[in-house]
């Protein structure tokens, strides 16, 4: 699936704190510490966070258009309603979050650690999960469109009332998976994954 890339300067005014605006273009954040931080409603345009920490930090309803996470930690962070476009998250730590109703438009998440991350109500337009461990993964309601989950795993991964319907999984991990009947109509798996899945339906394959 090809997705948009972030569109960064090349020149970007370094921050070491968060500037007293509400909205922010073309900053560099490196190694700033925005754990527990209020965001709410903050906006972010053009940035780039490297080694950043947003540790239970408040980004409810939060914009963040053509923006690059590199290395940070977003565990347990509150992302409620917030939107991201053009948006790509690399090598970062996502456990825990919440992104309950969050758009996620043309979003790359690349080798994340996202276990217990929570999607309920969220929706996507072109997002790629890729290599990403995320585990006791949470959708529901969960609105998927155009989205790809390429060799990540999703043990234990909980799925209600989110059709899955042409979602390709068959490179991931579904051991345990947990998910609703009528979700799983359209949803491209390998037979092997046939077979386990097919408990759910409570079949005995001899």
């Amino acid at each position: 699936m090809k997705i948009d890339a972030p569109l960064i300067d090349e020149q970007l005014q370094e921050a070491w704190e968060l500037p007293d605006e509400d909205e922010l273009e073309h900053y560099l954040f490196d190694g700033v510490d925005f754990s527990h931080e209020n965001l709410h409603a903050r906006e972010f345009r053009g940035c780039l966070f490297r080694k950043c920490s947003f540790a239970g930090a408040d980004l409810t309803r939060a914009g963040f258009v053509d923006a690059v996470f590199d290395h940070c930690d977003l565990s347990s962070a509150k992302m409620e309603s917030a939107v991201m476009v053009r948006c790509r998250f690399d090598a970062c730590r996502i456990t825990g979050a919440d992104m309950i109703r969050t758009l996620l438009r043309q979003v790359t998440f690349k080798a994340c650690k996202a276990d217990f991350l929570n999607m309920a109500q969220a929706k996507t337009d072109h997002a790629l999960f890729e290599d990403c461990v995320m585990p006791e993964l949470f959708m529901e309601s969960t609105t998927l469109r155009h989205a790809a989950f390429e060799d990540c795993d999703m043990t234990r991964a909980s799925i209600h009332m989110t059709p899955m319907k042409g979602v390709d999984l068959r490179t991931c991990q579904l051991s345990g998976l947990h998910i609703g009947i009528p979700d799983l109509k359209g949803m491209v798996v390998t037979p092997m994954q046939a077979a386990e899945l097919a408990q759910l339906l409570g079949l005995v394959i001899k």
